[in-house]
């Protein structure tokens, strides 16, 4: 699975950004904006408590995409990352799923269980406020 983001260049700088993680970066070069977004990414995941190998590569018409080898893990930091870019505690993002346990989601964003892929669009649906998260999976 993957998340796409946008990368354009604006003046002298390519930009990159990916929706909904509040997570943008910059470079002089193409390339050199894609190893940061790998750098920022990677930074935030290990804030979070995650170690994680990200995959960054440029896609088509502007886009970027990013990626890890494991999977339960990279959606889990995913899963974090959104419900706080939302503003939402374990509870609120819980409530959302319809269900009174934190736990029911938590699972989920700990890592310990990795969500089929109808989960995974409620899971992201429930952190999200309804803010598109563009997956990308293959």
């Amino acid at each position: 699975m993957w998340i796409e983001g946008g990368m354009k260049k604006n003046g002298r700088f390519w930009i990159v950004e990916f929706p909904g993680m509040d997570a943008a970066t910059q470079g002089r070069t193409r390339k050199g904006a894609v190893a940061m977004a790998k750098d920022l990414l990677e930074g935030l995941a290990e804030a979070e408590g995650f170690d994680l190998d990200i995959t960054v590569t440029p896609g088509d018409n502007e886009t970027i995409r990013a990626g890890a080898d494991d999977g339960k893990r990279f959606t889990a930091f995913i899963l974090r990352r959104w419900r706080q870019a939302h503003g939402l505690t374990l509870l609120d993002a819980a409530k959302r799923l319809g269900s009174t346990s934190l736990n029911a989601y938590a699972r989920y964003e700990q890592g310990r269980a990795e969500p089929t892929l109808s989960k995974l669009e409620k899971l992201i649906h429930a952190v999200s406020g309804g803010e598109k998260l563009r997956l990308v999976f293959g």
